[in-house]
């Protein structure tokens, strides 16, 4: 006998979602097979290498290894170059080398630091754990990894920007790495706030939908515009995942009265970004405790108190302008 049609019409719908997850894994490894050679912030991790491991492992690290790495340094210049994938394409000069991967204890998190020496005084392992410490959920960096090679797109911004003395001090991808370039002690504090802002941008990342709402809410007040244009990215929303990053720096930095100025100047849009910080935290176990989580709750508790009564009376008048008998009640 023969099964009924419904019977067939059933493992029909069953095998479906099977069929799609196939066909969508099959569509990305096609591209990642096309892009495979494409130039990429961190460069291209390779084998395990035996030659170079440090003497000692340092305190706050369950273990080191060390393995092969081809990183993209940048060309001369982005002339001759028609778009960004052109350039990603076939512009990058590939440079091998080693580098060390520290293994935080703890956590899943690594840094990766390059085996050579460098020519002018990087931070090391020790100073990038503490650094990394102090944002305010560390387990989002599954990778941070200091570079002696400047961006590779720091042409192509000063192409895009028309300005000489452009250049990436940080980049970060939706993959959670965070790639620190050139990262010199001189620097001091201005490392925090690289770091802290290539944080944010991989909250955005994970959170897009509230990068959403923090775009839309432009249509109840309006942000400053931003220091310098963002890069052309090929990823969609760049721009609002920008401004998300700029305001998150500015509001959960190092400078106390520069947080406050900018959260009572744009409460709607700092008040979205607050709440996905505060939740993130309250996640995060005390052992991996951010070392700034004193001044950090000090942040939120004066955004709920100060600035979250002003974004709600903004959006009041927002909604009364669309619904003028409301302005009656």
């Amino acid at each position: 006998m023969t099964a009924p049609p419904e019977r067939d019409v059933l493992e029909t719908l069953n095998w479906a979602p099977k069929l799609i997850f196939l066909v969508v894994l099959l569509a990305l490894s096609a591209i990642a097979f096309w892009r495979r050679n494409w130039a990429r912030a961190g460069g291209k991790i390779g084998r395990r290498s035996k030659t170079a491991l440090p003497p000692f492992l340092p305190e706050g690290f369950s273990r080191v290894e060390c393995r092969e790495i081809v990183n993209f340094a940048p060309p001369e210049d982005a002339r001759g170059y028609r778009n960004l994938k052109s350039y990603v394409r076939e512009a990058a000069v590939h440079q091998p080398g080693l580098i060390h991967i520290f293994h935080v204890a703890g956590c899943k998190t690594l840094i990766e630091i390059p085996v050579a020496m460098p020519d002018y005084d990087r931070i090391d392992v020790t100073e990038a754990l503490a650094l990394l410490r102090e944002l305010p959920d560390p387990r989002l960096v599954l990778r941070l990894q200091l570079s002696d090679i400047p961006s590779f797109l720091d042409p192509w911004s000063r192409k895009q920007i028309g300005r000489d003395d452009v250049f990436q001090l940080g980049a970060s991808t939706n993959l959670r790495l965070v790639v620190l370039y050139l990262p010199d002690r001189a620097l001091g504090p201005l490392l925090g706030t690289v770091l802290l802002h290539e944080w944010m941008h991989l909250l955005g990342f994970k959170h897009e939908w509230a990068v959403l709402r923090f775009h839309r809410a432009n249509k109840i007040e309006r942000l400053p515009p931003l220091p310098l244009p963002p890069i052309t990215t090929l990823r969609f929303g760049a721009m609002a995942n920008e401004a998300w990053a700029d305001l998150g720096e500015r509001l959960f930095g190092y400078d106390e009265a520069l947080a406050r100025e900018t959260a009572l100047a744009a409460p709607v849009h700092s008040v979205i970004l607050w709440r996905r910080v505060e939740k993130t935290m309250r996640k995060v176990p005390k052992r991996l405790a951010s070392t700034r989580h004193a001044e950090l709750q000090a942040r939120c508790a004066f955004m709920r108190a100060e600035v979250a009564p002003k974004a709600r009376a903004a959006r009041r008048r927002r909604w009364r302008r669309w619904w003028p008998g409301s302005a009656r009640a």
